[in-house]
């Protein structure tokens, strides 16, 4: 996997798993900068690459699981 697009997984998984409040919002801010930083840099439109990666990203959590954990924990 291209790294940018790497970066931008681990920015919406933080994002995504951040309680309410002060946090969340600037791990927001950091997920919106970097997903416009990739659409710029892989030349992929905002939209469908927000798409794509909300789509991958259980993907890419199963993948990253730990050895042990059933691999059924990463379609929630």
């Amino acid at each position: 996997m291209k790294p940018e697009l790497e970066a931008l997984l681990k920015a919406y998984d933080l994002f995504k798993d951040a309680p309410v409040g002060p946090e969340a919002v600037r791990l927001y801010a950091f997920y919106e900068a970097k997903l416009e930083e990739t659409s710029q840099l892989t030349r992929i439109r905002r939209q469908a690459l927000e798409n794509a990666l909300k789509k991958m990203h259980p993907r890419w959590v199963r993948a990253n699981l730990s050895p042990g954990f059933p691999k059924e924990l990463g379609f929630d």
